[in-house]
């Protein structure tokens, strides 16, 4: 009797370990999964957020380090509003934590990143007469902002790993962001124009087809194939038409009303970038003023030289004239950020 609960003890001490290590193992494999999803995003060109900072004060437009040659546009140093004074105003973030969140089903991953960011927003501006800086207009404030996007993973077989399997990004949803509550993007939409001249050398622009749609109902789960992002071919000209909100009090410079901007920042790094402005002015490719539907014509860069195609991110933003015009006003900002593929044609 005395050994057959010896041995029924040794069996159950035997369950204990084998249920332990178990455990063990899933944990570690577990552990080592989110591992290899971080060392994924890590690596990754689509995903991160470089190309986002201004680095403080800038040009309205500008191009930096991206190929740009053949690109036939004319464009302002610095915005000019009214007589006497040119503005520039540009962020600069201080500090940028990144959390992620995974949770792993079986076959698949869902990665949720939050970026947390910290920096200040400067605005300075000169007096066109003695290009003196005029203090009394010139100013900076800090702000925060928390951008988010989710990352979806799948496992395939792989007999060459150990593992006998490795993790693929299969696809990613755009980043959104917000900083206050003032205002808020609607819709994106991008199409391709044709061209038109007149007899005078004038150009105008007609809308053709929709080449990519977003709108605030499924930004956040709107998501994108990793093998299939949006793709355009290097210096051809777009359209591109936000639609935005902005629920007041408006800050308006003039009769038309207009009381936000919306900014076209894109690239890679802070040596590769660029940013456009779109506008609600009811000129050139924006056909209505003040309809709150922002609009540019965007004549892209190449992919780089001695490269046939390469990765690059693309942030739209808008920000209320509150925010760049009164030094009391509050930061007020919305982004999303969409990344995109330029091809050199052959």
């Amino acid at each position: 009797m005395k050994k057959e609960k010896i041995i029924k003890l040794l069996n159950v001490l035997l369950f204990v370990a084998v249920i332990f290590n178990g455990c063990v193992n899933l944990k570690n494999d577990s552990e080592n999964d989110k591992s290899e999803l971080m060392r994924l995003l890590d690596e990754d060109t689509a995903v991160g957020i470089d190309g986002y900072d201004d680095q403080g004060v800038v040009d309205i437009e500008f191009d930096n380090g991206l190929e740009s040659i053949g690109m036939a546009r004319i464009t302002e140093d610095t915005l000019k509003y009214g007589e006497g004074y040119r503005i520039r105003f540009g962020r600069q973030i201080i500090s940028r934590e990144r959390s992620v969140e995974f949770n792993v089903d079986g076959d698949t991953a869902i990665g949720l990143i939050s970026y947390n960011l910290n920096g200040i927003f400067r605005v300075l501006v000169k007096d066109t007469s003695n290009l003196e800086i005029i203090d009394s207009m010139s100013f900076s404030k800090n702000f925060e902002s928390l951008m988010t996007r989710k990352v979806k993973f799948f496992k395939l077989s792989d007999n060459s790993n150990p593992n006998g399997y490795r993790w693929k990004i299969a696809a990613i949803t755009p980043i959104t962001g917000s900083s206050g509550n003032k205002v808020s993007i609607s819709s994106l939409n991008i199409f391709s124009i044709e061209t038109l001249i007149n007899d005078d050398g004038e150009s105008s622009y007609n809308q053709r087809e929709l080449l990519f749609s977003m709108n605030s109902d499924d930004s956040g789960d709107l998501y994108l194939d990793r093998e299939n992002l949006p793709t355009f071919n290097a210096f051809q000209q777009i359209m591109i038409k936000v639609d935005v909100e902005n629920f007041g009090p408006e800050h308006a410079l003039d009769s038309l009303g207009v009381g936000e901007w919306v900014m076209h920042r894109f690239g890679r790094n802070s040596s590769q970038r660029g940013r456009r402005k779109l506008n609600d002015r009811g000129v050139a490719s924006d056909s209505v003023e003040n309809d709150n539907i922002h609009t540019a014509i965007w004549r892209l860069h190449g992919p780089g030289f001695g490269r046939d195609s390469r990765t690059f991110r693309s942030f739209f933003n808008t920000i209320d004239l509150a925010t760049i015009f009164v030094e009391s006003s509050d930061y007020n900002n919305v982004t999303w950020s969409i990344p995109y593929k330029v091809t050199r044609q052959n």
